[in-house]
C-alpha cells in the first residue's frame, strides 16, 4: 500500500509541475499581450493629449492674432481721426489716412477711400525715343537722326596688284 500511495503522490506532483509549466507557457504570452496592450494603451492616450494640446494651442493663437488685429486696426483708427481732427492741410490728411487704410479694408468696400484724386501713375521709363509726329521716322529707321550732309562720302579704296611673295610666280 505504501507504494500506491507513493506512485499516486509522484503523479500527483508530476501533474502539479505539468499544469504549471503550461500556465507558464500560455498565461505567461497572455500577460506579455497584456503588458503591450496596456503599453499600446497608454501611447494612444499620451498621442490624444498631445493632439488637444496642439489644437488648444492653435486655437489659442488664432484668439491671440485676431486680438492683435483688432488692436491694430483700433491704432489705425485712432490716428485717422487724429489725422482728420488734428492736420488743417488736405495733402497732408489725405497722405496719412490713405497709409492707414488697410488693404483688405479697401478690397472689402468695408472704408470708404477719403482720397478722390489720385495722382497720375508714374510712366515706366522707355529704352527708345518715341515718336513726336505719326509720319516722322521711328529709332529703328535707318535714316533717324541721320542727315544728308552728315553722311561722310565712302573713301575710294585702290585695288592694285598684289605683289607676290619671294619665291613665288606671278600668274599671267
Amino acid at each position: 500500500m505504501n507504494v500506491v500511495w507513493f506512485v499516486g503522490s509522484l503523479a500527483f506532483l508530476g501533474g502539479m509541475l505539468a499544469g504549471a509549466l503550461l500556465y507558464h507557457l500560455l498565461a505567461g504570452s497572455k500577460s506579455e499581450r497584456g503588458k503591450l496592450q496596456n503599453q499600446l494603451d497608454e501611447l494612444q492616450n499620451d498621442f490624444k493629449d498631445y493632439q488637444n494640446k496642439v489644437s488648444d494651442h492653435f486655437g489659442t493663437t488664432a484668439h491671440l492674432i485676431n486680438k492683435l488685429t483688432d488692436s491694430y486696426r483700433d491704432v489705425h483708427e485712432h490716428m485717422a481721426s487724429g489725422a482728420e481732427n488734428l492736420c488743417e492741410d488736405e495733402v497732408v490728411k489725405n497722405r496719412l489716412s490713405d497709409a492707414l487704410l488697410s488693404s483688405n479694408a479697401l478690397l472689402s468696400g468695408k472704408i470708404t477711400k477719403r482720397r478722390t484724386e489720385r495722382p497720375k501713375a508714374v510712366e515706366q521709363p522707355k529704352d527708345y525715343a518715341p515718336k513726336q509726329a505719326p509720319d516722322e521716322k521711328g529709332t529703328l529707321s535707318e535714316e533717324f537722326s541721320v542727315k544728308p550732309e552728315d553722311k561722310p562720302a565712302a573713301p575710294a579704296v585702290e585695288v592694285g596688284p598684289v605683289n607676290p611673295m619671294p619665291g613665288e610666280k606671278q600668274a599671267s
